[in-house]
């Protein structure tokens, strides 16, 4: 399971992910289980051939659920109306929201949902679903700014359930601003990790899209800098770019961790699959970790260099 980060530095990081790879951001900010459940294919609802799109809009109004059965973490998205979508993460300390935009065509089958982020010109093409119990099937996984629309729902599917018809933000919940053009963390400890993690899962991106791992952070896209005031963040390409590709945030304060990332392909039951490790050092220091070890089985994890240990995800 993924540590859990400060809010708003999440939040943060999603704005700029989501430029790259639609709801990427999501997973780095809960962890993969509560996007990627596999599909229990569900049963869409049968719609009639004079179906209005009134229907659709006002059954997708309200709250909807995605939760880590194996934990309490949980992603929630409101529809509202004016093509409002908010998305929220519940915390004790600071619970935080942001705003994007959505548009439904329920004419195709399945049926067309567009999602805008802000300072973002291209939205995410998608498909979605209701289902005939009642959940809201989304195809999240491999979408992509001015990527061409999904035909088809994956085994991958993201399953939400709806909590309430309420089209509203909690009082609670502060909304943070993703016009920001530059990402800025609250906790320089938390920094290192949560940028790693966010490249990490870009490079998996990447790869669906390019067949190979990104050299540069500038091809992510991420809005990552090359040096903050508390890391500097490199990637190290490994001889072949195909296989594997490290990246490291070296930390520039002496009381701080520094980490390394590593992203690698491996085949499971003959499909190529992509991972992601990240090692974090046992105590501070300003020199990330050597190159991990990479697993020879399926079995086996990510062995991480002497004076570093593996970072649960």
């Amino acid at each position: 399971m993924s540590k859990i980060l400060p809010i708003p530095d999440k939040l943060s990081i999603a704005s700029k992910m989501l430029t790259s790879s639609v709801f990427v951001a999501l997973l780095v900010t809960l962890n993969a289980t509560v996007l990627a459940q596999p599909s229990t294919a569900p049963i869409p609802t049968q719609s009639q051939p004079n179906q209005q799109k009134n229907s659709v809009a006002q059954k997708l109004l309200g709250q909807w659920q995605a939760k880590d059965p194996s934990s309490s973490n949980s992603l929630n998205f409101i529809f509202a109306p004016e093509g409002k979508l908010f998305i929220y993460f519940l915390d004790s300390k600071n619970p935080t929201g942001i705003e994007l935009k959505y548009r439904i065509n329920p004419i195709p089958k399945p049926m067309h949902i567009d999602i805008t982020i802000p300072s973002n010109q291209k939205p995410v093409l998608t498909i979605f679903e209701l289902t005939a119990d009642g959940q809201l099937q989304l195809q999240i996984e491999g979408t992509n700014p001015g990527k061409p629309r999904p035909t088809a729902f994956s085994s991958q599917v993201s399953l939400f359930r709806k909590i309430s018809d309420a089209t509203t933000l909690p009082a609670n919940i502060k909304l943070t601003d993703l016009n920001d053009n530059e990402i800025k963390s609250n906790n320089p400890q938390s920094e290192g990790q949560l940028f790693i993690g966010a490249i990490n899962r870009a490079q998996q991106a990447y790869y669906l899209e390019n067949e190979k791992f990104s050299s540069t952070l500038e091809q992510l896209q991420l809005g990552i800098k090359p040096e903050t005031e508390n890391y500097r963040y490199r990637i190290l390409t490994q001889g072949n770019q195909n296989q594997s590709v490290i990246s490291t945030a070296a930390a520039k304060k002496p009381e701080l961790r520094s980490y390394t990332g590593i992203a690698f392909i491996r085949k499971v039951k003959n499909d190529v699959s992509t991972f992601t490790a990240i090692c974090e050092t046992d105590k501070p220091s300003t020199i990330p970790p050597v190159a991990p070890k990479l697993p020879i089985k399926e079995s086996q994890a990510v062995q991480c260099p002497r004076g570093s240990h593996l970072l649960s995800q």
